[in-house]
């Protein structure tokens, strides 16, 4: 696995409580609507489930990065931790009891949901203030293989625990959660780094966070692209998990072939920072959409009962290295004062398959698997088209707002802001 920057020891505190976090969420996201699709049978009740849980992601993402902006980042992802253990613990009772409802089920969706936002947002803020800048780049590739590894590890256990008991993934989701918290105690509290003082209500600062982004048309751009893809991708990824449940595949073996998408992105994350030295400008970018495009059309037509799973296993080894591309730039284009505003919509567009499962769903049971993944490798290959033919995305802007920064002197607008 692509290892934390040597030396840096609240970093790599960071990134391990962070990987018990990710694996947590990661069991929680499979099992939710394999659960319901045990006990009810309908992929659109499945697939509502799943959608609370990301448009919960969605709508605390936003606020997420005025809170990591405002208050002490370190004490805010103490309390996101505490809760989530509480709530693990709470639906892992319920479905122990048998007292677990839909209703109930969709209320652990919310909470997780708007935690695990405020959570992962305000950890990607920190990062840059516990790494140096020529480290950065390593830095984001190593969260890109934790998340990886989490979701690899998580949904492997989240498909296999539920197959034995409904409450068991919650119940180590729980524990994960617990760990995460303890590692987190020992980071220590980073010194306070000068912003501008917090001006009206956290709604105005959300306000101007945005419009900060508005005016940085490669990053407007690309947040853009990479919320179409994800929403495309995770219907795709509900399609393939429902359809393999209906042609009744065992839980254990549908957690093993989403578990290939883990590996895919685990050994992307590997080797992406050589394949960044390799794929210059927004390469990475263009590479990633036309694969996600043209793989998805593979998943469509392509026999085999693990076909789907080996093909978003490729699909997700080439989306490290186009994260660790633009995340990087992404850090380096944004002070400090703002950057966990720019991190929020960052991880609203990642969220951005937030009605993925209720579409995927939805579509499967109105015209079937194969024209539901048929229209979405459409789209997918339509904005790998756009991205190639776009200026902004070819010429990409010189990152170095933080030297700017540490000089006290306001970031200049992009090449591409300033034609």
């Amino acid at each position: 696995m692509t290892r934390p920057p040597a030396g840096k020891r609240d970093f790599t505190l960071l990134w391990a409580s962070q990987t018990f976090s990710e694996f947590a969420y990661s069991t929680s996201l499979l099992a939710l609507p394999l659960i319901v699709l045990t006990v009810t049978g309908s992929p659109s009740q499945a697939g509502f489930i799943g959608f609370v849980d990301a448009a919960t992601m969605v709508l605390a993402g936003l606020p997420a990065g005025a809170v990591a902006d405002r208050y002490d980042r370190r004490t805010v992802m103490l309390w996101c931790q505490a809760g989530l253990v509480l709530v693990f613990v709470g639906v892992a009772v319920a479905l122990w009891a048998g007292a677990a409802s839909l209703g109930v089920l969709a209320a652990f969706a919310v909470a997780n949901g708007a935690l695990t936002a405020v959570l992962f947002t305000t950890a990607s803020a920190m990062v840059p203030s516990l790494v140096p800048e020529e480290e950065l780049s390593g830095a984001v590739a190593a969260n890109a293989a934790r998340t990886y590894a989490g979701q690899l590890l998580g949904t492997s256990a989240g498909g296999f625990l539920q197959s034995m008991r409904n409450s068991l993934p919650f119940a180590l989701g729980a524990v994960a959660h617990t760990v995460g918290l303890v590692v987190l105690l020992f980071l220590r509290p980073q010194p306070s780094v000068p912003r501008q003082k917090p001006r009206g209500k956290p709604g105005q600062e959300l306000v101007e966070g945005i419009r900060w982004i508005a005016g940085q048309p490669f990053l407007r751009l690309g947040l853009l692209y990479a919320t179409v893809a994800n929403f495309a991708y995770g219907t795709v990824y509900f399609i393939v998990i429902a359809s393999a449940k209906q042609s009744g595949m065992d839980s254990g073996l549908i957690g093993l072939m989403a578990a290939l998408l883990g590996v895919g992105g685990l050994l992307g994350a590997l080797v992406s920072p050589k394949l960044l030295r390799v794929l210059t400008g927004s390469r990475p970018v263009f590479l990633v959409l036309w694969l996600f495009g043209v793989l998805t059309f593979g998943i469509a037509l392509l026999p085999g009962r693990f076909t789907p799973g080996v093909l978003l296993g490729v699909a997700a080894f080439a989306a490290p290295t186009a994260s660790a591309y633009f995340t990087t730039h992404q850090l380096l284009l944004t002070p400090d004062s703002h950057r966990g505003r720019v991190m929020s919509v960052a991880q609203v567009s990642g969220s951005s398959a937030a009605a993925a499962p209720l579409v995927g769903g939805v579509a499967y049971d109105l015209a079937g698997r194969a024209p539901s993944l048929l229209a979405c490798a459409t789209v997918l290959v339509g904005i790998a088209l756009s991205a190639v033919l776009s200026p902004v995305m070819r010429n990409p802007p010189r990152a170095a707002a933080r030297d700017d920064e540490e000089r006290g002197k306001a970031p200049e607008p992009s090449s591409a802001a300033q034609a």
